[in-house]
């Protein structure tokens, strides 16, 4: 490798290490700035893949038009003028460079396969080196007889180190679908490497204890179980594959179960009693103002577990300033925020779900164009993976289903999570498109 590759790969490998790191807003946008100029100088010198601008002009003209229609909202229908164009610059346009630095690193990397390991292999190092982090931060807890709670790492919070950890199980399962299923590499280290990587991730998860977290990654492990069930159809005979359908439905039931009761004070049975309690926001109003107001209490007298009562009780009021503004009161991280602000009088943050902030800031036509721009990349993703047994398509599969069930549930349209995502899918997109069909052996 040149010097200037070499320097472009620990550019991008301190890039993901510190970007979810708080306080480090302005070494972020210096390792943002540096990266764009050595892959953008490295991606200029390279020819750029036709089958690109083809393959991925429905995505990119979604994701324009959504930009657009970011800014038409906030000057013409938004009544706060000044609040959400601040937020388009810091977070929206910050976060469509991250794109266009994924983009470039994956045009400059395409072509030499030692660059493009290296490249992989540093973004899957920044990952690991968090997770391990919060391993051997519970390790310690441990070993001095302490209850592990909820530990976060050098992130912000626990909710964000999951989120890492989720992106890096997104490399795992996407190696190891590849190791298994097609006998192909794309990270440069062995089997027990691999295997190790795993049991660190899952350590992690427990020590994160992020139910949300658990849950998507039971429903991932359930998509790639049947993905890899769907491929080996015509070799696996039927008792097979009823068993592995099997086993991928008791995985799946016991990662959900064991999410809904991540919390020693929440079992299965309360949280389903909570349900109507939350969506009775006129009677029931702790969700507005929990110290005014109080929690309600259950048939048992006991409270309700706030974080599911007040995700669903949010969850119903968000829906009702969408139907009351279907155009959107502007982009913005705390949009659920300022309408229960305009509403009620009462400040408020986010809804702790992404895709409700969104689509209380953006409208229902922006939110479809986010949607599709979700929509045309897994579509394009399933069909190059099984053509082409792409790796690039398979992570970017699983990127998708990551980020999509996460933005649901948790506040990840914003911040660096954003960033990362949208840089990620940008480089795995380009590598992907740019990857000619595998030419199949006639079966036997």
């Amino acid at each position: 490798m040149k010097k200037l590759e070499i320097a472009a790969v620990v550019l991008l490998g301190l890039l993901f290490f510190v970007w979810p790191i708080p306080h480090t807003v302005s070494l972020r946008d210096i390792l943002l700035a540096l990266n764009l100029f050595f892959f953008g100088y490295l991606a200029w010198q390279r020819e750029w893949p036709r089958a690109m601008y083809r393959s991925l002009f429905v995505p990119a003209f979604m994701l324009v038009i959504l930009t657009i229609w970011m800014y038409l909202v906030a000057y013409l229908v938004s009544p706060e003028s000044s609040w959400s164009p601040d937020e388009i610059s810091s977070q929206w346009i910050r976060s469509l460079i991250a794109l266009i630095i994924g983009v470039l690193v994956a045009v400059a990397v395409r072509t030499k396969s030692d660059f493009k390991q290296k490249a992989l292999l540093a973004i899957f190092i920044a990952l690991l080196l968090h997770v391990l982090y919060v391993d051997l931060e519970a390790m310690n807890i441990w070993l001095h007889n302490q209850n592990i709670e909820r530990l976060r790492g050098l992130t912000g919070g626990p909710d964000k180190s999951n989120y890492l950890t989720n992106l890096l199980f997104c490399f795992l399962l996407a190696e190891s679908f590849l190791r298994i299923l097609h006998k192909k590499r794309a990270l440069l280290f062995g089997n027990g490497i691999l295997v190790a990587a795993i049991a660190a991730a899952l350590a992690s998860v427990l020590a994160e204890r992020m139910r949300n977290g658990v849950a998507v990654l039971a429903l991932l492990l359930l998509v790639l179980g049947a993905f890899y069930l769907f491929e080996r159809r015509k070799r696996l005979k039927k008792p097979a594959l009823f068993a592995g359908a099997f086993v991928l439905l008791v995985i799946t039931l016991g990662g959900l179960g064991l999410a809904a009761t991540a919390k020693q004070s929440t079992s299965l049975k309360n949280l389903i009693e909570t349900v109507p309690i939350a969506w009775d926001t006129e009677h029931h109003q702790g969700w507005l103002d929990e110290k005014k107001y109080g929690l309600p209490l259950l048939s048992t007298g006991e409270a309700v577990d706030p974080s599911a009562y007040q995700r669903i009780a949010w969850f119903k009021q968000g829906l009702l300033i969408i139907g009351e503004h279907p155009l959107g009161i502007g982009f913005g991280r705390n949009a659920y925020g300022h309408g229960i602000k305009a509403k009620y009088g009462v400040d408020a943050g986010h809804s702790h779900s992404g895709l409700l902030d969104l689509a209380i800031g953006i409208g229902v036509p922006g939110t479809l164009l986010w949607l599709g721009f979700f929509v045309s990349l897994m579509r394009l993703a399933w069909k190059r993976s099984r053509a082409t047994h792409s790796h690039a398509a398979i992570l970017l599969m699983l990127l998708l289903l990551d980020f999509g069930m996460r933005m649901v549930v948790d506040s990840v349209i914003r911040d660096h999570m954003l960033q990362q995502f949208l840089f990620l899918a940008g480089f795995a997109a380009v590598m992907m498109a740019s990857e000619g069909p595998e030419k199949r052996k006639p079966s036997a």
